[in-house]
C-alpha cells in the first residue's frame, strides 16, 4: 500500500466520528407531522454568504410552504401558494435585517428583586 493511501484512510477514520457527532440522531419531535424535518438536512459545509438575495430566500420559502400545505387540509387556494411563498421570503429577509437596536426598546423592563418589595 502506498503511504498516501494509508494517510487518507487514517484521516477519514479519525474524522468520521467527529462528523457523525455533528449530526446527532434526534428524537421523534413534537409529533405534529408524519415525518419530521431535520435541521441536519439543511446544513452546508460550503461556507456562508454575507447577505442573502430574494432568490436565495425564495427557494427555501417555497419548499416550506409546499411542506406545510402537504400536511393536511389546504387553508389557501392553489393559485395563492406562490404569493404566500413570496410573502414568507420577504418576511425572512426583513427579519435578517433586524439589529439589536431595533428590538432593544421592546425588551421587558427589569423586575424588582423580591428583597426590594418588602416594606
Amino acid at each position: 500500500m502506498e503511504p498516501g493511501t494509508i494517510g487518507v484512510r487514517l484521516a477519514s477514520a479519525a474524522i468520521a466520528p467527529l462528523v457523525t457527532r455533528l449530526f446527532v440522531s434526534e428524537g421523534g419531535g413534537a409529533g405534529l407531522v408524519d415525518r419530521p424535518i431535520r435541521i441536519s438536512g439543511h446544513v452546508s459545509f460550503t461556507g456562508e454568504k454575507g447577505a442573502l438575495t430574494e432568490a436565495d430566500l425564495g427557494t427555501p420559502a417555497a419548499k416550506l410552504v409546499e411542506q406545510a400545505l402537504r400536511t393536511g387540509e389546504r387553508p389557501i387556494a392553489a393559485d395563492e401558494q406562490q404569493a404566500v411563498a413570496d410573502g414568507l421570503a420577504q418576511t425572512l429577509r426583513g427579519l435578517g435585517e433586524l439589529t439589536t437596536t431595533d428590538w432593544t426598546p421592546y425588551a421587558p423592563a427589569p423586575r424588582p428583586s423580591p428583597a426590594s418589595c418588602t416594606p
